[in-house]
């Protein structure tokens, strides 16, 4: 799309302004699922404080728990492939990294009693205490559990803060990477025959990922769910 002509500065960061002040609401959801809205607001805001108000649009739906495909899709229709796989990574990097720390630094006590006893944190903490990095790098692969909320859990563990940040950033590049590559042609060039088969194989490719590593996940790491240490939810 064509960028508008630049704003003046106090308009620019009124625009900006408002996109912060959207995110704590709930109009954050229909926002975000109102592609045409968000890219008509991000793209009178002009290439960089776009992808600036972008980024904290991602960061704070991401610290709220809202998945972040619907807005990765947004990014690489406004901004392209290159651009929104970009933004889109730094964007889910620092909001990792931000959920780490406040889980760590802020809210560990309370995260520990509320969710403590609880599967999925037993089965992430046991599966470091069990394989450490490797179990890191292949969950933040495999959506075995909710992206978002690892964020949270891994901030409880022992692993080292960028060591944990290096890892999230470098495993969220494929899956980034495909879905604005599917996003931008298809904003490009619309459906057609050629784009369907495209968006098809990116998307069996994606399946047929996930469900080998699923596979290398019961045979290897399976131990982790079946584990007499994990306590049901009931």
């Amino acid at each position: 799309m064509r960028w508008k002509r630049r704003r003046k500065p106090w308009r620019r960061w009124g625009m900006l302004a408002l996109v912060a002040a959207a995110i704590g609401c709930t109009p954050l959801r229909t926002l975000s699922g109102d592609l045409a809205a968000l890219q008509r607001l991000l793209g009178e805001m002009g290439f960089v404080y776009g992808a600036l108000g972008y980024m904290i649009l991602f960061i704070a739906a991401s610290l709220m728990l809202f998945p972040g495909s619907i807005l990765v899709i947004a990014a690489a229709m406004l901004f392209g492939v290159w651009w929104g796989t970009l933004f889109s990574l730094l964007a889910a990097t620092l909001a990792s990294a931000c959920a780490f720390l406040l889980a760590r630094y802020l809210g560990r006590d309370w995260l520990q009693a509320r969710f403590g006893s609880r599967p999925l944190f037993q089965r992430i903490t046991l599966g470091m205490t069990r394989y450490g990095v490797d179990f890191l790098i292949f969950t933040r692969l495999v959506p075995l559990f909710p992206y978002n909320i690892q964020n949270y859990v891994y901030g409880l563990t022992d692993i080292g803060f960028w060591r944990y940040t290096w890892i999230s950033a470098l495993t969220l590049l494929p899956g980034t990477f495909l879905y604005s590559y599917m996003a931008a042609t298809l904003a490009q060039n619309g459906v057609t025959w050629q784009v369907s088969v495209e968006l098809l194989l990116c998307g069996l490719l994606l399946f047929v990922i996930t469900q080998a590593a699923r596979q290398v996940y019961r045979h290897c790491l399976g131990a982790v769910c079946d584990s007499p240490d994990t306590v049901s939810d009931d």
